[in-house]
């Protein structure tokens, strides 16, 4: 009786410790990490990223549907390590344990609401930002990290979702201490920042609890609002995916038109073609040393997508380029090769590039998907 006594009295005091840590909190969602080196306290942004918050609160609470059988019901991060840590940089979590790695077993697309002005909403423009570590565009999964500094190269690739906040408990305390408004803000980031600035690579999160504060907080079903918003998001692509093969369509047909205008101009029914496609006309012919792929070619060149636009030329900067047909750091379009090679040097040519023989056929940085080409070669000198 004495040692339920003892218990029922304990259960007391740490329901009115949290109690009086928590109670001032504004309404919201919360999570609270329980690390070795301390507890990290962080504000979600469930009502604008409302998928990945409620993946990272279906995890904690095990209640995601596409959870394996053998992880619902478990707090997900039990037991997880920061298993990369990059000093004045992030501190990562979330994807493996001491014995390995531990995955989720599905991923998400990213979530990157929008300003009235178009701009990001959330960015990653102070220190104590939580966002989510990824492999590339829609391979979200359990892993997060929270930065030591303003990182804005990751804006619009890396999906935020909260921010390191100082509890009430604390920040009164804060208030009492400091008058100066400036100190105050630095105390309030020292504080809120004091843990994450002292974990270690393979710290350990204990547990993961969530707190909720307000109606909407309290009916914010995670596993619901995830299904919902992946759900939403998939049929989103697939409109986006549809509207854009309709507007690749268009420019298409607009590029065909335009395309057959300047080959006539540029006279390619006179060029000679051969097996791979490449047409080849030569503007000016000589019987200087023939091009060597063993050695340096220096060319003047203009380079034309087949509509007649204007990519880049040598004059752009003044001076022709030198480079080696067989340059595996920077290796050429076999079109471009192919038609050099049958080149001497003083000669001008005109070379008919098809896509398939150039940079094929989806977009290729300012190049569009079965981007035709024109070039303009003069085969200035061979060899050093």
């Amino acid at each position: 009786m004495k040692n339920f006594f003892i218990v029922s009295l304990l259960l007391i005091v740490l329901t009115s410790c949290n109690t009086q840590k928590y109670k001032d909190l504004d309404n919201g969602l919360y999570a609270e990490i329980e690390t070795n080196k301390g507890n990290i306290l962080l504000e979600l942004h469930a009502e604008n990223v409302p998928k990945t918050v409620a993946n990272f609160v279906a995890l904690v609470e095990g209640t995601n549907s596409r959870l394996a059988d053998s992880l619902k019901g478990k707090n997900f991060y039990e037991g997880i390590i920061f298993h990369r840590v990059v000093p004045n940089f992030v501190i990562q979590g979330g994807g493996f344990t001491p014995e390995g790695r531990k995955s989720a077993g599905y991923l998400f697309g990213d979530e990157f609401p929008r300003d009235q002005n178009g701009d990001v909403l959330y960015k990653h423009d102070d220190q104590g930002v939580l966002s989510m570590a990824n492999g590339g565009p829609t391979t979200n999964n359990s892993q997060f990290f929270i930065t030591h500094r303003p990182i804005p190269h990751l804006d619009g690739k890396h999906s935020v979702f909260g921010k390191t906040v100082v509890n009430p408990f604390e920040l009164k305390k804060l208030q009492q201490k400091y008058s100066d408004s400036l100190q105050l803000v630095k105390a309030i980031d020292s504080t809120r920042m004091l843990v994450v600035n002292n974990i270690d690579q393979n710290d350990t999160i204990k547990t993961i609890n969530i707190i909720r504060i307000g109606d909407f907080a309290e009916n914010f079903n995670a596993a619901e609002v995830f299904d919902r918003e992946v759900e939403n998001f998939n049929k989103s692509q697939k409109e986006k995916l549809e509207q854009e093969k309709i507007l690749e369509e268009k420019r298409y047909a607009k590029y065909l038109k335009a395309k057959k205008e300047f080959l006539i101009e540029k006279e390619e029914s006179k060029a000679t073609k051969t097996g791979t496609g490449l047409r080849i006309l030569k503007l000016k012919e000589t019987n200087g040393k023939k091009v060597n792929p063993k050695k340096s070619v220096t060319v003047n060149y203009t380079l034309y997508i087949a509509d007649g636009t204007r990519m880049q030329s040598s004059s752009d900067v003044g001076n022709p380029i030198v480079f080696d047909l067989n340059d595996e750091a920077r290796p050429m379009i076999s079109g471009l090769k192919e038609g050099i090679l049958t080149m001497r040097q003083g000669e001008k040519a005109r070379l008919f590039i098809p896509y398939t023989i150039g940079f094929g056929n989806i977009k290729f940085g300012p190049f569009p998907a079965k981007s035709d080409l024109v070039f303009e070669v003069e085969v200035l000198k061979i060899g050093k």
